[in-house]
């Protein structure tokens, strides 16, 4: 009984260090307050990259729970001179609960305003500015 158990336990740990592999580690780039929730921007390098790039948009609680706040939108631009450039980000929603995907294209490396709003009216604080580099 006691092996069995033990066998349990190491084909649980075995599954579950299975189901991890493949996963980036994701590196946390910025963190707004807006409201009750912090927005915080991730990505599995240490930097948003200019041209075709994805990172990854959570809402947490102020306890660090993920909370899903409906549809997100989010939209980038590069202050220049005369007019500003436009970026391009498409958010979709994954199988976690707070946590979106953004695949965006930034035409060049820069300094960029990226403004994100969400849908859900029981979390207040829609939109919130990220300013950051982009290389």
């Amino acid at each position: 009984m006691r092996c069995r158990r033990v066998l349990q336990i190491f084909f649980a740990l075995a599954s579950c260090a299975s189901a991890c592999v493949g996963q980036p580690k994701l590196t946390e780039l910025q963190r707004v307050k807006s409201g009750p929730l912090d927005v915080v921007l991730l990505s599995p390098h240490d930097v948003i990259r200019h041209g075709q790039d994805s990172f990854i948009i959570e809402f947490r609680s102020a306890d660090g729970a993920l909370v899903d706040v409906g549809d997100v939108k989010a939209s980038a631009t590069m202050p220049m001179p005369g007019s500003p450039m436009f970026g391009s980000i498409e958010v979709k929603r994954t199988s976690v609960a707070g946590r979106y995907t953004a695949d965006a294209k930034f035409d060049m490396a820069g300094s960029w305003r990226t403004t994100i709003q969400w849908s859900e009216p029981s979390s207040p604080g829609s939109p919130v500015t990220f300013s950051g580099n982009v290389q």
